[in-house]
């Protein structure tokens, strides 16, 4: 999702007042707090007297961008303010906004051509907003291909189906999200927008009818809005929703927001009420200071901070070290070029597997300590699986099935056909080192004694995740010993599976996740245990 944050807008009032006042640090706090809380453009709107709007839109522009970094949104109707904002930004901003209407046309879209900028396109008219979804297409069909002709490519569009307030008009939520269907259809590479409060408008409670609007309107095919960043229950609504749609691969944005603390329980205290005790900070200031008490005076300019503003971290001369980073932090596409970068530089393809090593022990720990989950745990298993095969072109010669650690036989047992935790410790064991045979699920005890007998592991690991696992787990164990001679090792692990279940099936150890599975085995296959290596 695509966040526009709408904060810095002159026709909210103490916005009006601060860009009067020529208040760069009320601004300057709009755009980091904005920022902080997620959002990837920042919506800024003069709303002033045209004549004076070009200069009150440069002073905008120059004061967020004294702060962060975050690409920002010009949103005029006035195509002098517009120019002025461009050339007053550091980087190319997108504008808001296109329509139908004639004076944005002859006035908006030029400047949208000149510049090559991002634009959004709204679904209105001289006429006003129409009631369906298909005269709003149609207006859209044909501001599309004004865009087209104008050599701008539709991903950089930003298509408002426009939301009028339910309290006005019941059907406006199902008018918005046909239209969004319909645009997704008819336009699949361009983002969908929306001023998504709009829905709310005149009603009580509106948070709680902006987060159930949010979610339908990413179901219908939404990938951007405009909204209040910092209003955490809308943002634990969008994440979700996005990641239940298919649309966070990995899970990735949804479990770095919840790492973070923008969605689920702070860590922190919220952004609002940063806000609200920095304001109640300048007053009590402001009165120690009149009292005699302290010298001088806190403002809410002192609060935007160096460590407040928001830039990249310059790092890093170490590419190795910098490698590693990315791994842990789930950077997929910095870890693949980085690897490409310094294989291709000369750098030895072991110092790769060693820092790939590195990584996973750290990802290990954040797991652990319940800051990574399962999905970190399966895309570096990936990212794992992708260096060493990046790796292998440039070893002399390919590794031997004697260079591996060991074989290890994992399976389901019968009767159970759960393998999500099972494929977590396959590929686990797989990108440490081990040699590995997945018998995969419902597993017969016959299958496991004859994979035991061809296979000849050292370890052998049994999963279940019902309680009806139990008794098959403890037959198969029972039946691989009375088969095989060799000394074998045998780990469970699923479910509700404990010290007590581990003594009744005959295990040697259980493990609760795929981590402590690849450390038992580390253990067992440790150069002072002479037994399993033979």
């Amino acid at each position: 999702m695509i966040i526009i944050g709408e904060k810095i807008n002159g026709t909210r009032e103490q916005v009006a007042k601060a860009i009067k006042s020529r208040d760069a640090g009320f601004i300057k706090e709009l755009a980091v707090h904005q920022t902080k809380a997620g959002a990837d453009f920042l919506d800024v709107n003069a709303g002033t007297h045209p004549s004076q709007e070009p200069e009150d839109m440069t002073w905008l522009v120059q004061t967020i961008q004294e702060s962060c970094d975050t690409r920002l949104c010009l949103d005029s109707a006035n195509p002098k303010a517009l120019l002025a904002g461009i050339k007053a930004c550091k980087t190319l901003p997108m504008l808001n906004s296109l329509s139908g209407e004639q004076n944005r046309v002859e006035g908006v879209l030029p400047l949208a051509i000149e510049y090559k900028t991002e634009l959004v396109v709204l679904a209105l008219d001289d006429n006003g907003i129409p009631k369906t979804a298909e005269q709003r297409l149609d207006i859209v069909r044909r501001l599309i291909a004004m865009t087209r002709e104008g050599g701008i490519s539709d991903d950089k569009l930003y298509v408002d189906p426009l939301v009028t307030t339910i309290a006005t008009d019941n059907n406006s939520g199902l008018t918005a999200f046909e239209t969004i269907r319909r645009i997704r259809s008819e336009f699949p590479e361009a983002h969908i927008t929306c001023g998504l409060s709009n829905i709310s408008f005149g009603q009580p409670s509106r948070t709680i009818i902006n987060q159930a609007f949010a979610s339908l309107a990413i179901g219908a095919g939404m990938d951007s809005a405009i909204v209040d960043p910092m209003e955490s229950g809308l943002r634990n609504s969008v994440y979700s929703a996005e990641m239940v749609m298919g649309m966070d691969p990995d899970c990735l944005n949804y479990n770095q927001a919840h790492r973070s603390g923008l969605i689920g329980k702070s860590k922190g205290l919220e952004v609002s009420n940063k806000k609200e005790i920095e304001k109640a900070l300048c007053s009590l200031s402001a009165a120690l200071s009149k009292a005699g008490i302290i010298d001088g005076q806190v403002t809410l300019q002192d609060s935007v901070q160096e460590e407040d503003l928001i830039h990249e971290d310059p790092d890093s001369s170490d590419v190795l070290k910098t490698f590693v980073d990315a791994l842990v932090n789930m950077k997929k596409n910095d870890v693949m070029a980085l690897g490409e970068e310094m294989l291709s530089s000369g750098r030895e393809p072991l110092d790769l597997l060693e820092g790939a090593k590195q990584a996973m022990e750290e990802v290990g720990k954040l797991f652990e300590q319940g800051e990574y989950f399962v999905p970190e745990l399966i895309l570096s298993g990936k990212m794992l699986k992708d260096i060493s095969e990046m790796v292998k072109p440039y070893l002399k010669q390919e590794s031997e099935d004697d260079d591996k650690k060991g074989r290890v036989i994992i399976g389901t047992v019968e009767g159970d056909i759960h393998d999500i935790g099972k494929d977590i410790v396959v590929t686990m064991l797989e990108v440490n080192g081990y040699d590995v045979l997945d018998l995969g699920v419902d597993v017969p005890v016959a299958r496991f004694v004859e994979a035991a007998q061809e296979f000849k592991p050292q370890v052998i690991g049994l999963s279940g995740f019902l309680t009806l696992a139990y008794d098959p787990m403890k037959e198969s164990i029972a039946a691989i010993k009375a088969a095989c001679s060799k000394d074998i090792k045998f780990m469970i692990g699923g479910g509700q599976i404990d010290e007590h279940i581990r003594e009744y099936t005959g295990a040697d150890a259980f493990g609760r996740d795929a981590v402590e599975a690849v450390k038992l085995c580390e253990e067992w296959f440790s150069a002072g245990d002479k037994a399993i290596a033979a």
